[in-house]
């Protein structure tokens, strides 16, 4: 009986597939919809895998992510591959007739049905007449919000050890961002994660505006400039010599509606063809209430009357400049101290929620209180319906710095690879404190138009080692001193 349900199972799901992906990489006008940055990086992924030249740990790839950032339709158009590529992938075009086999499975439609990955792919070999340890052909899974499945781990951890003799199968599983929490250990060992953000705006515009950035490399180049330069001088050189193709880049290239739309909205793929500002809103809530729902709930069980909170939770965290946990349990009404803490870890796992440490040891138990800052500003955005308390809308340009640091400044060279980002907790204090590999500490004050230099010049006097400053949203681009540079704010948007 087993078998005749994943049998029913299979032979439906081959039979609506079509339809299902043709949705994904389709638009309403049978446009096929853009693809992330992150695609180029999987077509080179897929080259080398029908190259046979992927290491062993790049055989099982897991594509964590917050909801609504695209993943789905990002394994829908690896599945569809052949339709996207164009004459620059001549490499890719030689070798693409030798994918003989592949597969997109959605394992939630697997776990609606009481179906585990592991019976389901005993029958697969089964039916198609090959086993994974020599299947004898190059075979690509795509397993869709894998983490439906309660032992999915163990299924990719076993399927690693029946296909070390060769390397004829390529498996890349999407999740939700608390993917790695239940990652088995000697999974860790064998798999590789790519990690799914938000937008940038560089993205963004490519997306939204098919607006392609003044050369290739500008991002890399913007991102040494900023955070691996000598000393503030070195920066204010470096920068210059972009300063003209930047600026005629904003004024001839770049809509002047196009900032405000993304930090309002254009955080998520889903939102770029909603002309309407209240329903891309509406459409980045329902990712929100999605997390909610199928995501914190799987992560810790919590009382109605806690889980009722979450969404206040997000409006107090969303409109506060300083984070007070006392005052948070105090407006929530919640009654242990520990019930809050739970709840912030959730949002943190879930992706919706940052937290950035303090600085140093130095501050007493103000250290242990965390800033807390969203993935993306459009999240801020659509918990605050897009109205900003006084004083409070310099807290997206927060969001965006962390996301650039999570998505590019932890991924970049070595120098970046062990660096840490804080705050210092103190009054008047920067937003941000930088720590490099080398232990030399870049430190960060961000906002629409800054100008002010204090909070950095306080900071650079408390920590140790401290390399330069920037001030990031000033009017112009300028050396103050031999220490700190301001800088604006369109730099940063073009990393």
């Amino acid at each position: 009986m087993e078998e005749v349900k994943i049998e029913q199972f299979f032979i439906k799901w081959q039979a609506t597939l079509p339809q299902r992906i043709e949705g994904y990489i389709y638009d309403e006008n049978r446009k096929k919809l853009p693809t992330r940055f992150i695609f180029t990086e999987f077509k080179k992924l897929i080259e080398r895998f029908l190259r046979s030249e992927l290491h062993e740990t790049e055989k099982i790839i897991l594509m964590p992510g917050i909801r609504g950032i695209g993943k789905s339709t990002l394994l829908a158009q690896l599945y569809a591959i052949e339709k996207f590529l164009k004459s620059k992938d001549k490499d890719l075009l030689k070798v693409i007739n030798r994918l003989d086999e592949r597969l997109y499975l959605d394992v939630s439609q697997l776990h609606a049905e009481q179906i585990s990955l592991n019976d389901f792919f005993s029958y697969y070999e089964k039916v198609k007449g090959f086993y994974f340890e020599k299947p004898g052909k190059k075979i690509l899974l795509l397993l869709d919000e894998i983490h439906f499945d309660e032992r999915w781990g163990l299924f990719l951890k076993n399927l690693f050890d029946r296909t070390k003799g060769h390397k004829d199968i390529l498996v890349i599983a999407t999740g939700s961002s608390a993917l790695q929490i239940n990652m088995i250990a000697d999974l860790a060992r064998r798999a590789g994660t790519w990690q799914v953000f938000p937008m940038k705006f560089s993205e963004y515009l490519i997306l939204k505006y098919n607006k392609l950035p003044i050369r290739s490399n500008l991002s890399d180049y913007l991102q040494e400039a900023l955070f691996n330069s000598l000393d503030a001088s070195e920066v204010f050189k470096k920068l210059s010599k972009e300063e003209d193709k930047i600026n005629r880049y904003f004024v001839n290239e770049v809509p002047p509606e196009a900032e405000d739309e993304f930090f309002e909205s254009g955080g998520f793929p889903s939102t770029l063809n909603i002309s309407n500002k209240i329903k891309r809103i509406e459409k980045i809530k329902s990712v929100i209430d999605g997390i909610i729902v199928k995501d914190i709930l799987k992560l810790k069980r919590f009382e109605t009357q806690t889980i009722a909170k979450i969404s206040d939770l997000l409006y107090l965290l969303a409109q506060s400049d300083v984070i007070s946990f006392t005052k948070l349990q105090a407006a929530l009404k919640i009654r242990r101290p520990e019930t809050l803490d739970s709840l912030i870890d959730v949002l943190t796992l879930s992706g919706i929620i940052t937290k950035v440490r303090a600085y140093g040891t130095t501050y007493g138990p103000t250290r242990k209180t965390p800033k807390i800052l969203f993935i993306s500003p459009s999240l801020r955005s659509a918990v605050l319906n897009n109205n900003y308390p006084s004083g409070i809308e310099g807290k997206k340009l927060e969001d965006y710095f962390v996301l650039v640091f999570q998505k590019d400044i932890k991924k970049g060279t070595y120098t970046f690879s062990e660096s840490r980002l804080s705050y210092d907790v103190a009054e008047n204090g920067a937003d941000f404190v930088l720590t490099l590999q080398n232990k030399k500490n870049i430190v960060i004050e961000i906002g629409f138009n800054k100008e002010e230099i204090e909070q950095v010049q306080n900071t650079m006097k408390k920590i140790r080692s401290p390399q330069y400053g920037l001030v990031i949203g000033s009017k112009k681009l300028e050396l103050v001193g031999n220490s700190i540079v301001k800088v604006p704010l369109r730099y940063l948007m073009l990393i």
